[in-house]
């Protein structure tokens, strides 16, 4: 019981959370690609990115939502999570050419170091997700 209210709390978080990143980027996609030029990413990337980004965080919302793909939603969160982690982690530690903006959602106010700190619970987060529903499938 009380790890199926664990599990179901975690697929909840990461259920806001992919809704909460992705749907602003749809919103605005003009903006977000504008954004994504400022990353620390290739340019040529920018156009692909910019709507294989929320369409793959809105797709991993609905494998989190249909119970028979709830663990890959999981494990694909893990991984989403992990990304974005190694991505900040190598903007606090200038790994990369430039130095690009926070320019996204609650993330724009709280600066890089909070963000990587916010990113790595939420990877560790979705670790305990897949290994609860790993231990209960």
């Amino acid at each position: 019981m009380v790890m199926s209210v664990l599990i179901y709390t975690i697929i909840a978080l990461f259920v806001a959370l992919w809704i909460y990143a992705a749907v602003p980027k749809l919103r605005n996609i003009k903006y977000f690609k504008e954004v994504l030029k400022s990353q620390a990413i290739p340019k040529w990337s920018v156009p692909w990115l910019s709507w294989m980004l929320p369409i793959g965080e809105l797709g991993t919302v609905v494998l989190l939502i249909v119970p028979e793909t709830r663990l890959i939603g999981m494990y694909l969160s893990l991984f989403m999570m992990s990304a974005f982690t190694v991505y900040v982690s190598g903007i606090i530690y200038q790994v990369y050419d430039i130095y690009p903006c926070p320019c996204g959602g609650v993330f724009s106010r709280i600066g890089w170091k909070k963000h990587f700190k916010v990113n790595l619970l939420l990877t560790l987060i979705a670790a305990v997700g897949v290994v609860l529903m790993e231990m209960k499938y």
